[in-house]
């Protein structure tokens, strides 16, 4: 699973998300989980294993027939 987004609302999604999936990759465009979240939440994420963060990056592109295939951007 992957959740889009830095703040409050995209980290609560990735953490319920954990407790469901195998494994949720958070992408979030800025390089710092703190500037845009709670501090509680951020580090819970850090402490979460199958939570996957990915700082400075972006989505660039969905495509998909069947399947959904997601294209990042590494900054």
């Amino acid at each position: 699973m992957v959740v889009g987004g830095g703040g409050n609302s995209a980290g609560q999604a990735a953490v319920y998300l954990a407790g469901q999936a195998r494994k949720v990759s958070l992408v979030v465009r800025a390089d710092d989980l703190y500037k845009n979240m709670s501090s509680y939440l951020a580090h819970r994420i850090e402490q979460t294993p199958n939570i996957e963060l990915l700082l400075s990056t972006e989505v660039v592109r969905l495509r998909g027939d069947g399947h959904l295939r997601i294209y990042l951007r590494i900054r």
